[in-house]
């Protein structure tokens, strides 16, 4: 500028500008652009798994826990599951511009300028919600807004990872219950018959990748003193590469969810073996009998394992385990067994956020209201940028033809 333009009037840019309040600046700027593209990406991906849910809302899956059946579920409901984690990721993202959409300009090296600036004049130019508070705090933690949108990133890699696994697990050969499209699958170099799910396991190692660079960025900002110190430098990278990393995820994983080959009639063979039904017919004697929540758990415990070799409890060893508790009831195997058939299962959930279909579709429409919620508001901050380039172009033009 100094050559083209001459240092009479290039050289008054540096007035009241420092490197450090520009590098800030020009980072703020930078991450609220990428936060703003990763939200947009994260919707989509939540209302292909909230229309997914829906359409699964019926089928029949089951639940986990230690990686072993627990409870009759539906596909559906996890589904939404993962909606409802992505969605929260969103407002967690957002909530970045509650704390870091402020100017930082005029901060300088930390201490502020004599020069009569108008902090509140760029803000509107730059598109920022207002002026920072103190010109200190922001020099000093130059690390801070980059350590909050990676938290916020590696947070939401978290539960695509956990999204990747389940799916990884049910489109195993054990299990069959679902299949990986081959776009989204790769080969081997050596075995023919080999259909690797390479994606999801890509966005896994990702997530590992984004918490390392957390702590890195964690690591850098603990050990300043107040004002610049250059151990801030190393942020950038650190939040390139996580940005250059993840911001893809949730897209690759919306193509993932919409090409799913569900196999349904597999899903709800899997509910009908290992006792799973047996929570269910532990509530409904407590229900039914009013026994103690605590004693009836003993008593089913015992018909469990009197009915080893099945995959569900008999009658005739719930009736030894209640004569045994000194129990006079008396239940048919029909009961026993519909107790702890699948579909009465999810039949008799009635909790809210459970699998029940009706409470299902609710759920889904009040959280597509939110992800609607969310969709307004970066329509608005997009909104408010490009009206701040419109501001400042004008008084660009005012300053050329004066």
């Amino acid at each position: 500028m100094i050559e083209k333009y001459g240092i009479e009037s290039a050289g008054k840019l540096h007035t009241a500008r420092s490197r450090n309040d520009q590098v800030v600046l020009d980072l703020r700027l930078y991450l609220r652009d990428q936060n703003l593209k990763l939200v947009l990406q994260n919707i989509k991906l939540v209302e292909g798994l909230i229309t997914q849910a829906q359409k699964f809302k019926d089928c029949l899956v089951p639940g986990f826990t230690h990686h072993q059946h627990a409870m009759v579920t539906t596909f559906g409901h996890i589904l939404l599951a993962f909606a409802t984690m992505l969605a929260r990721d969103n407002q967690r993202l957002l909530h970045w511009f509650n704390l870091h959409n402020f100017n930082p300009l005029g901060s300088v090296v930390g201490y502020g300028t004599s020069f009569p600036i108008d902090q509140k004049f760029t803000s509107q130019l730059l598109g920022f919600d207002r002026v920072e508070i103190n010109s200190l705090d922001v020099i000093t933690n130059r690390w801070e807004a980059e350590a909050d949108l990676a938290f916020a990133i590696s947070v939401l890699m978290n539960h695509l990872s956990i999204l990747a696994e389940t799916l990884i697990l049910f489109s195993m050969p054990e299990f069959k219950m679902l299949k990986l499209a081959d776009q989204f699958s790769t080969g081997s170099s050596i075995m023919p018959q080999k259909k690797n799910p390479d994606p999801l396991e890509v966005i896994k190692g990702k997530a590992g990748l984004a918490a390392g660079l957390v702590q890195g960025l964690l690591s850098i900002g603990k050990g300043s003193f107040i004002g610049y110190n250059r151990d801030s430098q190393w942020t950038k990278y650190l939040i390139f590469d996580l940005l250059d990393e993840c911001l893809p995820a949730p897209g690759v994983m919306k193509e993932v969810i919409e090409n799913l080959k569900v196999n349904k009639e597999q899903m709800r063979k899997w509910c009908q073996v290992g006792f799973i039904g047996a929570t269910t017919l532990l509530e409904q004697l407590v229900l039914n009998f009013k026994i103690p929540f605590r004693k009836a758990k003993m008593v089913m415990e015992k018909a469990v394992k009197y009915s080893e070799g099945e995959e569900k409890v008999t009658s005739a060893a719930l009736k030894k385990s209640l004569e045994e508790e000194e129990m006079a009831i008396n239940l048919a195997q029909k009961q026993v067994d519909q107790w702890q058939e699948p579909d009465e299962i999810v039949k008799l959930n009635k909790s809210l956020g459970g699998p029940g279909p009706k409470l299902l579709h609710k759920n889904s429409n009040d959280l597509l209201l939110q992800i609607k919620k969310q969709q307004k508001w970066v329509e608005g901050k997009v909104t408010q940028k490009k009206k701040s380039i419109e501001f400042l172009n004008q008084q660009i033009n005012e300053i050329m033809e004066a």
